[in-house]
């Protein structure tokens, strides 16, 4: 119970809803009535949520479908984000620790990595700073239940993205989409500053030859006086 996501899985059918976990064969109709419910019992605050989700899924965030690493040592919690990232159209593989994680890392072309802090073998702090120093280009959320990690501490280690559990549907994925938009902002600006580099270096090349044909030029013109007036 309460504002955290749910997990609905029957017979096939899965789906995600807020705060209540239950077993239907109808999963939309069901979150639809658990959240009218909660609504009418919290005054319409999940109702709005409701809103704010149905208007998400107007919006044409998504330009991408992303290959994306999850790492937790819950079960429950990576089939969570999964089923979530994958009702979104992204592919996922999962990890339940910062080593096997880092593993999954160098024999994938990834996108994007949604750890966890709190893992065995190697917590999320210590594998987005494996990541920052192996991977700078790769983007990481890191998520947490635990109110003594700050999102200063977690900015600092490498990561992209911090979001405290629990959360809400419509918060999570807004935050990965930022993420996301973001890396690929920084992408289309380096390859641009690349182009003009590229671009200023052949210019100067250019640049170079021209000149060099003008010295020679202007040598020739120099030298030629003195060969026309010269008895041998």
């Amino acid at each position: 119970m309460g504002m955290g996501l749910g997990y609905c899985d029957f017979d096939g059918h899965q789906s995600i809803c807020d705060g209540d976990v239950q077993f239907c064969e109808k999963p939309d109709a069901m979150r639809k009535y658990l959240l009218d419910r909660k609504g009418k019992e919290e005054g319409g605050g999940i109702k709005e949520e409701l809103l704010n989700l149905n208007k998400l899924e107007t919006l044409n965030i998504k330009s991408s479908n992303y290959k994306v690493l999850v790492a937790d040592d819950e079960a429950s919690m990576r089939k969570l984000i999964v089923t979530l990232l994958s009702q979104k159209g992204h592919q996922c593989i999962t990890a339940s620790n910062g080593i096997e994680a880092l593993n999954k890392i160098s024999q994938n072309k990834l996108d994007a990595v949604i750890a966890d802090i709190v893992m065995p073998e190697m917590d999320g702090i210590a594998l987005s700073k494996k990541i920052q120093k192996e991977y700078p280009r790769l983007p990481v959320m890191v998520m947490t239940g635990y109110d003594e990690y700050s999102a200063e501490v977690v900015i600092a280690s490498g990561a992209r993205e911090f979001i405290k559990k629990p959360f809400s549907i419509v918060e999570f994925v807004i935050r990965f989409h930022k993420m996301m938009l973001d890396q690929e902002i920084l992408c289309q600006t380096e390859a641009k500053n690349n182009e003009i580099i590229f671009n200023l270096q052949r210019n100067s090349n250019e640049k170079i030859e021209e000149l060099k044909k003008e010295i020679e030029k202007l040598k020739n013109q120099l030298i030629s006086p003195y060969r026309k007036s010269s008895p041998f």
